[in-house]
């Protein structure tokens, strides 16, 4: 083999590695990126329209303002006092730029994605990008102290 076929297919497998890495990095696929996972049950799995996301015990779990639970591709916050629709925010935690799961920061009431630096504002609004648009809304409902995010 002479050195510049040798030297081309040195370099070609690097290159196809490092785009494979990359794509790994940036891909919907097989993220992860924080957040606290505090015990959520997903009962109907699946996402979107009347599919259930997450239930959660509100007599266990989010009793104070801006404490959270993320699970199942959902954040869920709770930003004010009572067991009311109003009481919680639920957006998907994943960033719309590249998909990692973004993670909620209880100081300043944002969501940040760790993987390319995009933020969020507390309804999920974008506050900076590389993302263009902010997170997805999702449904609340809450049935006694059962609540269900849709």
């Amino acid at each position: 083999m002479e050195r510049k076929e040798f030297l081309n297919k040195l370099t070609g497998g690097m290159a196809l590695t490092c785009v494979a890495c990359m794509m790994e990095a940036c891909s919907k696929e097989g993220t992860s990126g924080g957040g606290s996972n505090s015990g959520g049950t997903n009962p109907g799995g699946g996402t979107g329209g009347t599919t259930v996301l997450l239930t959660v015990n509100l007599n266990t779990q989010l009793l104070n303002v801006g404490d959270f639970i993320s699970d199942n591709g959902v954040i869920v916050v709770r930003i004010a006092a009572g067991n009311t629709v109003t009481s919680f925010t639920a957006l998907t935690n994943a960033c719309p730029h590249a998909g990692y799961a973004v993670t909620y920061v209880k100081s300043n009431n944002t969501f940040n994605c760790a993987l390319h630096g995009s933020n969020f504002n507390g309804d999920g609004s974008l506050k900076n990008g590389p993302a263009n648009t902010g997170l997805t809304q999702k449904k609340v409902e809450i049935s006694g102290t059962t609540l269900t995010v849709k």
